[in-house]
């Protein structure tokens, strides 16, 4: 059987092309309502994974792990010649814990908060230059 050379090519429904603008949208919309409900400088803390801590002069460590009741996170602090201070928290879906110190009169306080965001837990801490 002889192929005809001359054959034109069908022509491709539009709706896909329609929809491909459509699609980029809602994708960029889903993108920025998820990213502006996360706190400005979180990082992701990884489960039996340890961060480094920075609350104005204590320094510290936090981890967790993954438990049948939620994460169980521990935070422990301390000074450069003070004893050691630990937080614990089991922390559900959208909950959140901070930590805190009061800064000097008239001066912005420092904080260290853990949020639960689904399946990842969120670490910020405030002022932003403590890392």
């Amino acid at each position: 059987m002889p192929i005809a050379a001359t054959r034109t090519p069908q022509a491709r429904s539009r709706p896909v092309i329609r929809l491909a603008p459509l699609a980029a949208i809602v994708l960029a919309g889903i993108v920025l309502a998820a990213t502006a409900s996360l706190p400005g400088r979180a990082a992701e803390l990884r489960p039996m994974q340890g961060m480094s801590l920075r609350l104005g002069e204590l320094h510290g460590t936090a981890s967790y792990t993954v438990e049948d009741a939620g994460y169980s996170l521990v935070a422990t602090l301390a000074g450069q010649d003070g004893t050691p201070v630990r937080f614990e928290s089991t922390l559900l879906p959208g909950q959140k814990l901070v930590v805190s110190m009061p800064g000097l009169r008239g001066s912005q306080g420092r904080t260290v908060a853990f949020a639960r965001r689904g399946c990842r837990l969120l670490v910020e801490t405030t002022p932003r230059g403590d890392p």
